[in-house]
């Protein structure tokens, strides 16, 4: 029961070898069999699937978008905030528990918004421009090779997106998780004790005292 969790915390740092792997099924797309479903397909029902992986890549780059917005703002508040706590508590094996809880989460969002501005780099598209549409118009073997190809592509490359969206969701979830919990020890760690200050205020003030003589004089 612990050795799931446990594991599913570091599985986003797994992903740029997943990635790696995937863009080579493009290498040798006749040897894959997972496409063997594309090559199945009818000229029309591939057409719509090229269409469908289009459509895909854009949702997935406006999710990875507001991912990384929401990282980048996470990296930056949770520094502010956990910078405030740590200098307010008193040294204790408590305080160093909620310090490494913290950087563990700093981590994950700092991986994370790494993540996110990597997968909104430009990836290759398919299906589309002047050559891939000279070659579906000629027809023939030519015209499908091209089709099945950008459909591969379109596949390949929209898992790697997925990919990189999941592991943008799966880093912010830990690094929340982690900051929860140091938040939550932070209430019952020790803080730094503030010595009260005295200050003595000495006033000087004397009023002098004045005597009045008031002398009449008798005129002749």
């Amino acid at each position: 029961m612990i050795k799931v969790p446990f594991s599913s915390l570091f599985d986003a740092f797994r992903m740029p070898f997943v990635n790696r792997r995937i863009v080579k099924k493009l290498e040798s797309l006749d040897a894959q069999e997972s496409f063997s479903d594309i090559k199945s397909l009818s000229e029309e029902d591939i057409e719509k699937y090229i269409e469908s992986e289009w459509t895909r890549a854009k949702e997935l780059d406006d999710k990875l978008s507001k991912l990384t917005a929401a990282l980048s703002v996470a990296l930056t508040v949770g520094g502010a905030v956990a910078k405030s706590i740590v200098d307010g508590l008193a040294a204790s094996p408590i305080k160093w528990t909620i310090v490494a809880l913290l950087f563990l989460s700093m981590v994950f969002f700092f991986y994370g918004a790494i993540i996110g501005f990597r997968g909104l780099r430009p990836k290759p598209r398919f299906g589309y421009g002047a050559k891939f549409m000279n070659a579906v118009a000629s027809g023939g073997e030519s015209a499908r090779k091209s089709m099945n190809e950008a459909a591969a592509g379109f596949e390949v490359v929209n898992l790697i997106r997925a990919n990189e969206a999941s592991a943008a969701i799966d880093l912010i979830r830990n690094g929340i998780v982690l900051f929860a919990i140091a938040m939550a020890l932070s209430f019952v760690a020790p803080g730094i004790e503030v010595s009260p200050r005295t200050a003595t205020i000495s006033t000087k003030g004397s009023a002098p005292a004045i005597s009045k003589k008031q002398k009449a004089a008798n005129g002749l």
